[in-house]
């Protein structure tokens, strides 16, 4: 494979292989403040997101990178917060960004000679000395890289407010979706309409979900999931029903964690 497109495929890789949209820095996040280790310590946090995340798909490929990027310093204004969810967008951003591409957070990682080294392996450890194509390829990944990170942490805190002011209604339809695309389950031909099917299966729809223990109670009945997965799906065989149903309290439980935190 041609070293300039090297780069490209790990950009690819990180986006499709595992999964990973760069859209759920939310649940990642609240995942790190459930480990003892990583509670409390926003710098710590900051770089397991970079490392595990962002540039998950690297490390994946090679263990210098590994090393490097668990070696790099934090900005200093994350020390004033005690988690990733506190940082200031707009520090953030400015940090990203830098003064100019090479001072960039993704510039420093991605034109050091431990990125070069491991992918432009047939190259000096060297920007200048890369050939043209594959510096327009770097410079392209550098500016995606950054624009990618600044946009996950504002869409993550736009989702934790979101979380906070969530109506059990849009919960469920939400829980609907992904449980959709997390099975592949076909939707059916509807009577009626998704809200009113909702409205009709549980109470008090037009509550701001708080996670209480009354909602839950009720979010979790065992007999109305299971019929609401009847209603909104093409299932042919009772275990069907049962799988998706599993896939529906998954959801409810994300969501529960992410409302309490936020709210919290």
């Amino acid at each position: 494979m041609a070293p300039c497109r090297r780069i490209h495929q790990v950009r690819v890789t990180a986006m499709t292989k595992t999964g990973v949209s760069f859209n759920n820095l939310v649940d990642f996040s609240l995942k790190m403040l459930e480990d003892p280790e990583l509670s409390g310590d926003a710098k710590e946090q900051f770089v397991r997101i970079l490392v595990d995340y962002f540039f998950g798909a690297e490390k994946g490929e090679n263990r210098s990178i590994e090393l490097f990027l668990n070696n790099i310093e934090p900005p200093s204004f994350i020390g004033t917060v005690k988690s990733v969810f506190d940082i200031s967008v707009d520090e953030l951003r400015d940090y990203v960004r830098g003064t100019t591409m090479n001072d960039s957070l993704a510039g420093r990682i991605m034109l050091s000679p431990q990125y070069l080294k491991a992918f432009y392996p047939h190259h000096a450890p060297s920007f200048n000395k890369l050939p043209e194509d594959a510096r327009f390829e770097l410079m392209d990944a550098i500016r995606e890289k950054n624009d990618t990170i600044i946009s996950a942490f504002e869409k993550m805190l736009e989702d934790r407010e979101a979380d906070k002011k969530r109506k059990v209604i849009t919960l469920v339809a939400l829980i609907i979706k992904n449980t959709h695309h997390r099975t592949g389950a076909p939707f059916n031909r509807l009577p009626k309409s998704v809200e009113e099917i909702i409205r009709s299966t549980y109470h008090n729809t037009d509550e701001v979900f708080t996670a209480s223990q009354k909602q839950m109670a009720d979010l979790l009945d065992d007999t109305k999931i299971k019929q609401m997965v009847k209603t909104m799906f093409m299932v042919k065989q009772f275990k069907d029903i049962t799988g998706i149903a599993e896939i529906f309290k998954e959801e409810l439980e994300r969501y529960r964690k992410r409302t309490v935190l936020a709210r919290g």
